[in-house]
């Protein structure tokens, strides 16, 4: 007997237990009703891997949980050759049915809550892998904060003192605040449609946001890029940088564009974060570029394209230090750096959104562009260029 991933290959795996009934020569495979991140899983001893900390004691209770199959599998091997009875297949799933059936885990904490939350979404395949990631990323704040925490426990002042908390803890932003806020809320609501009444004074609290020094590049600074001399690594950086700004795409979505995705001499794609579909015109300089990597752009982690994107953005000489200013609380916190370190793969799709504005592209054609549904949304890219100000003024006069 033992345990095997039915998924290796996912983000979350649900974990099967198998076992070989002599008597009908055959493999009995059982769900155990319990999921796990494949990289916590040890492949040797096909259980759950020892850590420490806060993911080591989820681990650890998954291990326990695993045990008492174990354990059960046994004693219902035992009792049915005790009574004289063939061992087979659906016997044994009867019994582990009657004991394990509907009471996998019994929820009464936070986090059981919170992990039914997401054992669904992943389930019913609603989120994407990164967007479980933060779920998951949050329950470990919840469990250092307070990990015994039950549904009876959130009400304004929990809010209040978890909000605390991470600020003082993890020193977060008010936006990546904000943004965790929303995860919590948005479980929050799922409890609520699940029937559980919950104190609904937690609703009154939120955090403010203002709004963020994110950079974009002006058209003179694309120019640059464009014209820019640069070794054959570098170049393609620079060039999936350019297909970003060409596109007004996320990153995941414009590294993957394919010739199977035109249709009518433009670009159709659903993006991969929100699934809205994009309509993307192929202007000559996208054609160009996608037409010389023969549409099969390299594949690059994220972060080695921050990384590159920042090295070939200071060769251009965008170095003028520029101030970011964020906000914990009232506390107002500005540091200066050179532009080109505020640079990442992200800035393309911003320069995109900003250039498209300033030349008076109407807002619903860049929503269609960009897969934006929402004008709130659009309005967070858009950053207003300082140097058309007297161009303005001098139509006025």
């Amino acid at each position: 007997m033992y345990f095997f991933l039915n998924k290796p290959h996912n983000k979350t795996s649900a974990i099967r237990l198998r076992y070989y009934v002599k008597s009908e020569k055959q493999t009995f495979v059982y769900s155990t009703g319990i999921s796990i991140d494949p990289k916590n899983w040890n492949k040797e001893n096909r259980m759950p891997k020892a850590k420490a900390g806060a993911a080591g004691f989820e681990l650890k209770k998954i291990t326990s949980q695993l045990n008492r199959y174990v354990e059960e599998l046994h004693t219902s091997i035992n009792t049915i050759e005790s009574e004289d009875k063939p061992v087979t297949r659906e016997e044994l799933k009867k019994r582990l049915n009657q004991r394990f059936k509907h009471v996998f885990v019994k929820k009464t904490t936070l986090i059981d809550h919170l992990d039914a939350f997401i054992e669904e979404k992943v389930s019913f395949g609603k989120y994407q892998n990164r967007t479980i990631d933060k779920y998951n990323a949050l329950k470990n704040k919840i469990i250092y904060f307070k990990k015994d925490a039950k549904l009876t426990d959130i009400n304004k002042k929990f809010m209040i003192d978890f909000i605390n908390f991470l600020r003082l803890e993890h020193n977060m932003t008010d936006i990546t605040l904000n943004r965790n806020i929303g995860y919590l809320k948005t479980f929050l609501k799922w409890c609520r449609y699940s029937g559980i009444k919950l104190d609904e004074t937690y609703n009154q609290v939120t955090v403010s946001t203002r709004d963020a020094d994110h950079v974009h590049l002006s058209k003179e600074q694309v120019q640059t890029l464009e014209n820019l001399s640069l070794n054959k690594t570098l170049n393609k950086y620079r060039e999936l940088f350019l297909i970003g700004v060409y596109s007004g795409q996320r990153f995941s979505d414009y590294t993957v564009f394919k010739k199977s995705d035109v249709v009518n001499g433009r670009i159709e794609k659903r993006a991969e974060k929100t699934d809205y579909k994009s309509y993307i015109p192929i202007s000559k300089k996208l054609e160009k570029l996608l037409n010389k990597w023969e549409w099969r752009l390299p594949k690059v982690s994220n972060q080695k394209f921050n990384q590159n994107i920042k090295k070939v953005c200071k060769i251009a000489g965008f170095t003028d230090e520029i101030t970011k200013t964020t906000y914990i609380g009232n506390k107002k916190i500005e540091s200066i750096e050179p532009f080109y370190k505020r640079v990442g793969s992200h800035t393309a799709r911003r320069t995109f959104i900003t250039l498209a504005a300033n030349a008076n592209v109407p807002d619903h054609v860049i929503m269609a562009i960009c897969g934006i549904r929402d004008s709130k949304t659009l309005k967070t890219y858009k950053k207003f260029n300082p140097n058309v100000l007297e161009n303005y003024v001098d139509t006025i006069f």
